[in-house]
């Protein structure tokens, strides 16, 4: 009954595998399509790293703020 549904997805999948990536670059060459992929996956990177930074600072403040908090609600003796 479903049969027909393995086959179609198999031609969709195969029809349209690298056609957006020709059409971004206007038909270029496979040299410059994986040269446009490799600075695109270097400044994905670049993003990530400054992100992972980004994330330690925002860490590092929230335990300083747990710490200050537990000094404060301490009782003083």
């Amino acid at each position: 009954m479903w049969w027909w549904l393995i086959p179609l997805m198999i031609f969709l999948m195969m029809r349209g595998r690298h056609r957006p990536a020709l059409r971004r670059l206007g038909g270029a060459g496979e040299r410059e399509i994986v040269a446009e992929l490799r600075r695109t996956v270097d400044d994905q990177r670049g993003c990530i790293e400054e992100l992972e930074g980004r994330l330690t600072r925002v860490e590092e403040g929230l335990e300083f703020a747990e710490r200050l908090l537990v000094e404060r609600s301490a009782p003083a003796t």
